[in-house]
Order: structure tokens, then sequence, then C-alpha cells
């Protein structure tokens, strides 16, 4: 396996950020989609839970970003 650069710099750092970023809205849009066609009311209770989740990480993931554009110094 060769690396092309470090994982622990401010790039790698933020590659793996968006990667993040980008999975979890593709869960909550998925989770969305599914809303549309669950009929279960106690399913589209866990599947709204999952979705206020989501929604939590995309803002920690989003407010890391940030702090890592901000302030890593390496």
């Amino acid at each position: 396996m060769e690396f092309k650069e470090c994982s622990m710099s401010q790039s790698g750092i933020l590659l793996n950020l968006q990667k993040g970023l980008d999975s979890e809205i593709r869960a909550y849009e998925v989770c969305k989609e599914l809303l549309g066609v669950v009929a279960d009311a106690d399913d589209k209770k866990i599947i709204e839970k999952i979705m206020k989740d989501e929604a939590e990480h995309i803002k920690i993931t989003k407010d890391l970003i940030a702090v890592t554009k901000s302030f890593y110094v390496a």
C-alpha cells in the first residue's frame, strides 16, 4: 500500500472528515426516502430517531471541518 501523504496532515484529516460527512448526509437521505415507503408507525419513529442522530452527526462533522481549517497547526 502506497501513501501519498500523512493521514495526520491537515489535508489528510480534511479528506477523511469530508468522506465521513458525505456518508452522514447519504445516511440521512436514505432515511428520508424510507419514511415515504414505511407504513408502520413504530418503524417510522425509529427512522426519525436515526435521522435526528444523523443530523447531529452532520453538524458535528461540519464543525470539525471548520475547526481543522481554522486552527490546525503541524
